[in-house]
């Protein structure tokens, strides 16, 4: 495979993106910290979803900002019957490009600009992004997104396959012999539609692949020339209106949902093309993988097509959008559906690729507090990587109403902030509040009558905590290896048993699960690490770590786990080997991998296992729990699956000396409540200060202890008030031989506090 990972120039996006916390002196650091500045502020979506006039723009636009935002991230809409009320929701007027509507979204425009406000642009109408308002499917029919199906026909020995094929660009043929297995591509014997091949003796199942259209009228992600298209249609018509505003009112754009949810067999026409240049062979014959087992070349056939999948995706829609936002001096963000999922092959392919080319990695936080939180941590490692500073999350999206309120509203942006995300979204706003008309709750609005009051205070808090840890480097020891490769490898089109999209994976899967003991049970923060990623030069060996080669947010893993899958790169474990050998801790969970995602090469995979872990005796499994060690103290250590709890004890013993040390959690009150919260964190090292911010999105009150490496003098500052607290008890301490401050802690419930230090 011959691709490579491109990553932007560090140093101009620095610049061009933010800049830090002004520290002239600590009194100045707190001032800022009370009122930070307004580009930290949350900006909801605003739903354009009734009748547009310049004197409901001004109020609007006037209420958001009394209630704290920093401007709207207008999002038009169409109308639609299908609200729970059962009356019909109402949509935009006048039409979502008309001459009429940019008039109106010049008022929008003025209005923010007389206000200090910004404005995102969004896209499209609705979501997901990619139909210009149905007018692209109209003007350029061929540019909407395609599928591929399959069609079988099954012969039997003596006679000829002679017959017209279905109709749609033939991608592939082939013929399998349904004894021998023997696969034959038949590409060759294919004439103006028509198959001609006269048959080997066999029994034989002929499958030929074709594109075709998929459902809907959304722009062809894979396909630069079809995005060019929807461009023209959208970003080019707000460009030729509002240049003027780029870069001061308007500095972002944002997409949505751009993915193929639904759409699992998502395919574009110049696949072969590309995946005979990344891996030098014809992958026609390799189709079949597909939808069905082809022998022992099936799981690397199904990772190198759904790899090559997703580097067309990731070099489609969001490359030209990134483009064409830098022509104009802005930032991109938004991002693919299930994008926290467990499984991503059929909807975003991968998330890491996906993220490559936009300014601003964004998420989406949706449906209730607490859906998908094990996966937000892949938004904000692939940011990481990427060394980008801005981490955005669309929040609080489909939320029930009727259970939503001021409390959720600051747990579910703890629970983001803590894992890495730095900037919200709010969803959101309604031009049409009333209950009836906003079709997707919840109101998160000055005129909603559970939260606007609050609003301001809110803002305050999310501004605050959003300015503190934006940019900087993050602290992080532990390295979690994306199973990319089994994920993909397991996966196959129309699986009878695939009932929900981002779910089907195969059991034991553990990759989410093992993230989330560490963030709210052992409190040690970790990045997911991508396998093609870490074998490029963006990763190297520094005696004992793993060293991830940033210019800001560089990171050093002392811990390198290996969650459960049965297929890896056998380029990714050798260096994870090499770490080992130079000293570096590895943790492997659930199950070992013993499938190479490069073609005929399983035995390598399966030799580095075996030197690496302890088997319990020649012909058994490997043991759990045993520590396999060599000269230069590396360890390699099999966690199964029933001992997942123990995962804790395993990490304090590879690393007893961490950056950071949580102290048991203590409840202050007695309570019967369900507990659904958590006590988590975040380590950021920024601008000559150690920040650590921990939360409690708990119902009650906690105390716990925290050991922070060094001897500092910490102080504790409030993000909900913009105070420093008058006393901070602390005190020095020697573990293991490494001085630490312990810092107490106590926060009442769904609260959260800031640990700041200056380094010397």
């Amino acid at each position: 495979m011959n691709s490579k990972i491109r990553r932007p120039n560090h140093l101009l996006l620095t610049a061009l993106f933010f800049a830090v916390i002004p520290t002239t002196n600590a009194q100045d650091f707190i001032e800022t910290f009370k009122t930070p500045p307004s580009r930290f502020r949350p900006i909801p979506f605003w739903h354009l979803n009734g009748q547009l006039t310049k004197a409901k723009i001004e109020t609007q636009i006037d209420d958001a900002g009394r209630s704290g935002f920093g401007g709207v991230a207008v999002l038009p809409v169409t109308a639609r019957p299908q609200h729970p009320t059962g009356l019909p929701a109402p949509g935009m007027s006048p039409e979502y490009l008309s001459s009429e509507y940019f008039n109106r979204y010049h008022d929008i425009l003025n209005a923010a600009k007389k206000r200090n406000l910004k404005v995102i642009l969004y896209d499209d109408v609705d979501f997901p992004s990619g139909s210009a308002g149905g007018k692209l499917a109209k003007e350029f029919p061929d540019a909407i997104r395609k599928v591929i199906n399959k069609k079988d026909t099954l012969l039997n020995w003596p006679g000829n396959a002679n017959y017209k094929l279905p109709y749609g660009k033939l991608m592939a043929i082939t013929a399998i012999e349904q004894k021998s297995n023997q696969r034959l591509e038949l590409s060759a014997h294919v004439k103006s539609g028509m198959l001609n091949w006269k048959l080997p003796k066999g029994s034989w199942k002929i499958s030929a692949f074709v594109l075709s259209n998929a459902k809907g009228q959304l722009v062809d992600y894979m396909d630069p020339t079809a995005v060019k298209k929807f461009v023209g249609l959208t970003y080019d018509e707000y460009a030729k209106r509002f240049s003027s505003y780029f870069g001061n009112t308007i500095e972002q754009t944002f997409f949505d949902d751009v993915g193929y949810v639904t759409e699992e067999r998502g395919w574009t026409g110049k696949f072969n093309e590309i995946f005979k240049k990344r891996y030098g062979r014809d992958p026609r014959p390799l189709y079949p993988a597909l939808w069905e087992d082809i022998g022992p070349d099936t799981k690397a056939a199904r990772a190198a097509l759904f790899d090559t999948r997703s580097e067309l995706l990731a070099e489609g829609f969001p490359k030209i959008i990134t483009e064409w936002t830098h022509k104009y001096g802005l930032k991109s963000s938004g991002h693919p559906p299930g994008n926290y999922e467990i499984q991503p092959v059929d909807m975003n392919f991968d998330v890491f690729k996906f993220y490559r080319y936009q300014d601003i990695p964004t998420m989406d936080a949706i449906f209730y507090r607490g859906h998908g939180r094990e996966g937000y941590k892949l938004v904000s490692s692939a940011a990481s990587f990427y060394d980008k500073p801005i981490v955005s999350s669309e929040t609080y999206g489909a939320f029930a109403e009727k259970e939503f309120n001021t409390k959720m509203l600051y747990q579910t942006a703890m629970e983001i902030f803590s894992r890495g995300i730095n900037f919200l979204i709010p969803h959101g706003m309604w031009l049409d509040y009333r209950p009836e008309a906003v079709r997707i709750p919840p109101l998160v609005s000055p005129y909603s009558d559970k939260v606007g009051e609050e609003l301001p205070m809110y803002n305050d808090f999310a501004a605050r905590t959003s300015m503190m840890l934006t940019g900087g480097r993050r602290i992080a020891e532990i390295g979690i290896l994306y199973p990319i490769a089994s994920l993909q490898g397991f996966y196959h089109f129309d699986a009878k048993d695939n009932r929900s999209v981002g779910k089907y994976v195969a059991k034991g899967t553990d990759y989410l699960e093992v993230g989330n003991i560490l963030t709210t049970k052992v409190h040690q923060d970790f990045t997911f690490i991508h396998p093609e990623m870490l074998t490029g030069k963006n990763y190297s060996l520094r005696g004992n770590k793993i060293h991830l080669n940033n210019l800001n947010d560089f990171q050093d893993y002392k811990i390198m786990i290996l969650p459960a899958g049965e297929v890896i790169s056998l380029a990714a474990l050798g260096k994870i080997y090499q770490f080992y050998l130079a000293g570096g801790k590895v943790v492997a969970t659930g199950s070992l991998p013993y499938q190479s995602t490069e073609f005929g090469r399983n035995a390598g995979v399966k030799a580095i296992i075996d030197r690496m872990f302890i088997r319990k005796n020649e012909f058994g499994a490997v043991a759990s729990l045993a520590i396999n060690t060599n000269r230069n103290k590396g360890a390699c250590i099999f966690v199964a699956d029933t001992d997942l709890a123990k995962l804790g004890a395993v990490i304090d013993n590879l690393n007893p000396q961490p950056e950071i040390k949580f102290g048991k959690v203590d409840v202050l009150q007695d309570t019967d409540k369900k507990q659904e919260g958590e006590v988590s964190y975040i380590q950021k090292i920024k601008d000559n200060n150690n920040i650590v911010y921990i939360i409690n999105s708990n119902d009650v009150a906690i105390s716990t202890f925290v050991d922070i490496k060094g001897v500092i003098k910490p102080e504790l500052w409030n993000p909900h008030t913009g105070e420093k607290l008058e006393k901070t008890v602390y005190t020095h301490i020697s573990i293991n031989g490494q001085d630490y401050t312990r810092v107490q802690v106590d926060l009442p419930a769904v609260k959260s506090i800031f640990i700041i230090s200056r380094i010397r």
